[in-house]
């Protein structure tokens, strides 16, 4: 006898994909619409038990694109829906599940890890937009002012910071501070005078190194603090010498004005005269003062004053 067996499959195989985890690197560039293929999954089983459907974890950022049965050469695919960024999320794990047509049916998964790739797409960011310091006049060269710092979102090259003056700065702040490029340092080299200017407006840069780089601004407001280094300087203007003995009590001989270019309590200033003259300062308002007669004069006991 001739016995021809057929044997009918059922379906105890699952779904297989190649790996159990596949990794894409996409860049947070890419535009929307943008498709990544896919490796299918395979069945050892036949028929409707080999009929695979799939369909991909929730998410924000992508959708599957499934070629029909009858497209077999086009490969499943990821498409971007939504942009992503690195500095948002850098990582996403996806799970991708292929179910067959048997019964009861079976599944296989792969898990998607994808990775985002950094683009120079975040300018370096000062912690402050202005910095105000108080720095007092006459300190050596050397003489740290401030350091500023500006943070980066982006990584590698294209996070790292260097510091500068704007193109634009007067060449006056430029021969009295320098600024490290590396840390952010601003730090005397010149003379700090409070009587030739009494703040520093100095504009800053932060560029990193992408290509094109990025650039971050701020300003450092430097408030010079005075010191006490000018003397009083005295003008004299005399009405009334020499001086008759016999001149009227009250009368007055000199106005004489007092001026100081420092500020605050080091500009200001008391007169006093040497003490038994027969004169006496009266102030009319400050820094002026006049010169009075005080007492009567006699010439043949003093004839002259100093």
């Amino acid at each position: 006898f001739h016995v021809e067996v057929e044997v009918r499959d059922i379906n105890d195989n699952p779904p297989m994909f190649p790996t159990t985890q596949k990794t894409l690197f996409i860049p947070e560039s890419r535009l929307l619409d943008s498709r990544f293929p896919l490796e299918g999954a395979s069945d050892a089983d036949v028929g409707s038990n080999a009929l695979l459907t799939y369909r991909l974890s929730t998410n924000e950022h992508f959708a599957l694109d499934v070629p029909p049965n009858h497209e077999q050469v086009k490969p499943l695919g990821l498409v971007l829906r939504k942009p992503l960024d690195r500095e948002e999320a850098a990582e996403m794990r996806l799970l991708l599940t292929a179910t067959d047509g048997g019964k009861p049916e079976l599944t296989g998964t792969v898990q998607l890890l994808i990775t985002v790739l950094d683009v120079n797409d975040n300018a370096p960011v000062f912690d402050r937009s202005l910095y105000t310091v108080k720095l007092p006049e006459n300190v050596p060269n050397g003489t740290l002012v401030i350091k500023v710092n500006a943070s980066d979102s982006d990584e590698g090259v294209n996070g790292e910071v260097m510091y500068s003056f704007s193109s634009d700065i007067s060449p006056d702040i430029k021969s009295k501070f320098h600024i490290d490029v590396v840390s952010g340092e601003i730090t005397v080299t010149g003379v700090i005078d409070y009587e030739e200017s009494k703040t520093y407006k100095i504009p800053l840069e932060a560029r990193d190194k992408g290509f094109p780089p990025l650039i971050g601004h701020c300003t450092v407001l430097v408030e010079v603090v005075d010191a006490n280094d000018n003397a009083p300087q005295l003008n004299v203007k005399t009405l009334w010498l020499p001086v008759k003995e016999d001149a009227q009590l009250g009368k007055v001989i000199a106005l004489i004005s007092v001026t100081d270019l420092d500020a605050g309590v080091n500009g200001q200033v008391t007169c006093s005269l040497t003490p038994h003259v027969p004169f006496k300062l009266v102030s009319t308002f400050r820094n002026y003062y006049s010169l009075v007669l005080d007492s009567a004069l006699d010439r043949e006991t003093t004839a002259d004053y100093k």
